[in-house]
């Protein structure tokens, strides 16, 4: 006796729906549970999540943590979630990443001499030990062409994927006399394959004058470097330190307050955490315990970002008349990140405290704002970091 394909199909599927698959459910989102359970007891605003649909349990870790912020009470753009098993940078400075990379950060513009329409990549940082120092890029160069094509958005993105290895680089130069500027050469350099590189977190450190110290920090995490750098400037009884901290974005708290314990000029309360109700036993204020004198110049660009912004908002709380910002606001990063492993190759590092001023103040979720604003990239002229004809630096020893 036959039976007829459409009368078997149905049952089939009967069965199939009727197969309790709850152990598979459980084993494929057991990671995201434990990552629910972990938030809700560190997040600093857990009371705010609440259970999601089923369905958004299978979702990949990063994409489940986004959902989880999503419903937090704050504008959260710094809490997220690694992959253990990827190699990636969770701290990339502007369009730099430290796992794969050229070394060299750029903006978009327009031909700066007004003679086209055409765009150009301009070189705004070099970072040392990469392939764009060893190429030859400098910091102000004009990329106008990547392999045989000019600048557009689309082309200069190869830049961040090792996809060219040839490069045209323009040049200004000035006529003197009249005051106009015009491409003085036009080089053609061969890129290295991109790479992994070592950022240092002291990139510059020199005396300017016989009384003005220069510092340039790229992060807040490894204070023996820092330390040594500070110790050596400060050896020569330097009236003001300029802390470069255009391309700090982050760090850790305790390395921000062994800074501070080297340079501030006065002693008392310095930070607050403030956590969440879960973990209120940990609120702490810092204290520190310094007196050098200095008056302190931070150089700060919407890369500033973490520790870099509580060692300022910090120290004008505590010492308003010996601190000038001068630069851009910063990103705004009001909170303190603390990693929460798991055992399910991810690492979760939510925001867990607000990081206060003595007076129990963060408010700076929209950035720090300068007290002199430049934007160093609407110059003709950038000049290596730390060098005294640098417009932001030479704009402090004028004012100073």
């Amino acid at each position: 006796m036959r039976v007829s394909v459409k009368f078997i199909l149905p049952l089939l599927l009967l069965c199939s729906c009727a197969k309790d698959r709850t152990y598979e459910y459980e084993e494929k989102t057991r990671g995201n549970h434990w990552m629910e359970t972990a938030m809700q007891e560190w997040y600093l605003w857990g009371d705010s999540l609440q259970p999601l649909d089923w369905r958004q349990y299978f979702a990949a870790p990063a994409t489940f943590v986004s959902r989880l912020i999503a419903q937090s009470k704050a504008n959260d753009n710094w809490s997220f979630c690694s992959i253990d098993t990827v190699q990636t940078d969770n701290y990339p400075i502007g369009k730099v990443n430290r796992t794969n990379t050229y070394g060299i950060d750029y903006v978009l513009m327009n031909d700066p001499t007004g003679e086209t329409t055409r765009q150009y990549a301009r070189v705004v940082t070099v970072f040392p030990g990469s392939p764009a120092m060893r190429c030859g890029l400098q910091r102000g160069d004009f990329i106008a062409q990547v392999g045989d094509e000019k600048i557009t958005r689309n082309v200069a993105d190869r830049l961040l994927k090792g996809l060219e290895r040839k490069l045209v680089v323009n040049r200004l130069g000035m006529d003197n006399s009249e005051g106009e500027i015009f491409w003085a050469t036009v080089d053609t350099l061969n890129m290295e394959t991109s790479e992994a590189i070592s950022i240092p977190a002291v990139m510059s450190c020199n005396m300017l004058t016989d009384d003005v110290a220069y510092i340039m920090l790229t992060s807040l995490a490894d204070y023996s470097s820092i330390e040594s750098s500070l110790a050596q400037l400060l050896a020569n009884s330097p009236a003001d330190l300029i802390v470069d901290l255009r391309l700090c974005n982050y760090g850790t708290l305790d390395c921000v307050l062994s800074v501070a314990n080297q340079i501030a000029t006065t002693s008392g309360p310095f930070l607050r955490t403030v956590w969440n109700e879960n973990k209120s036993n940990n609120n702490t204020t810092f204290n520190i315990n310094a007196s050098t004198g200095l008056h302190l110049f931070f150089i700060t660009s919407n890369y500033t970002c973490g520790a870099a912004e509580w060692l300022i908002y910090g120290l004008q709380t505590l010492q308003p008349s010996d601190v000038r910002v001068v630069g851009q606001t910063t990103a705004g990063q009001y909170v303190m990140l603390q990693a929460v492993p798991s055992d399910y190759y991810f690492t979760i590092y939510p925001a867990v405290a607000y990081v206060c001023n003595a007076e129990g103040d963060c408010n700076y979720k929209s950035g720090i704002a300068p007290d002199d604003e430049i934007d160093e990239v609407s110059y003709m002229w950038l000049f290596p970091y730390g060098d005294p004809r640098e417009v932001v630096i030479d704009f402090i020893l004028e004012n100073n």
